[in-house]
């Protein structure tokens, strides 16, 4: 399974292993239904980033198809998948809430 991109330097073992433990306490924020991965689902996850670095997201697809959307969410939102439980899925993306606060 491929979660990333390879143009850009993924991130190591330990360091998905501290995400994960982090995101064990959080929400899904964007819901992803029927209809799939669109334009308007992954606004709705690159504004989540806005806030944060690490976003949950719920799925209502089967496992196979969820492995297939959660790629292509990612693709479209330049993050990294972290890992999924059932049909939510973590994701990554650095530095969107960072560049904010800096401003």
């Amino acid at each position: 399974m491929d979660n990333g991109s390879t143009d850009k330097p993924g991130l190591t073992g330990a360091e998905r292993s501290k995400l994960r433990s982090l995101a064990q306490t959080l929400d899904p924020k964007v819901f992803v239904g029927k209809a799939g991965i669109n334009e308007g689902i992954s606004k709705l996850l690159l504004q989540a980033f806005n806030k944060a670095d690490l976003v949950k997201v719920r799925f209502t697809a089967e496992r196979d198809a969820m492995e297939t959307q959660m790629q292509e969410l990612a693709r479209l939102t330049g993050s990294e998948v972290i890992g999924n439980v059932g049909r939510t899925a973590t994701f990554f993306k650095l530095g969107e809430a960072a560049e904010d606060d800096s401003e």
